[in-house]
């Protein structure tokens, strides 16, 4: 059975530079607490799973920042 291909969320954007590295950068910019706790909204990767897990890691770092301002 083959793995699922790696999604990239709709709200980041990405593309693969002429020598094969892959960058994405989110549509919105991350606000200012989760940009302090350091998500970033541009990361690259060499391959698609790599890329998705740091996009995901740095929505993970954004969302433990939300829920920390909120409390």
């Amino acid at each position: 059975m083959l793995s699922p291909t790696p999604e990239v969320p709709e709200t980041w954007r990405y593309l693969t530079s002429d020598v094969g590295r892959l960058w994405a950068w989110r549509k919105e910019a991350f606000d200012e607490a989760a940009r302090d706790a350091g998500a970033d909204s541009a990361v690259d990767a060499d391959d698609l799973a790599a890329l998705a897990r740091e996009i995901n890691r740095q929505e993970q770092v954004a969302e433990r920042a939300r829920e920390e301002h909120a409390s």
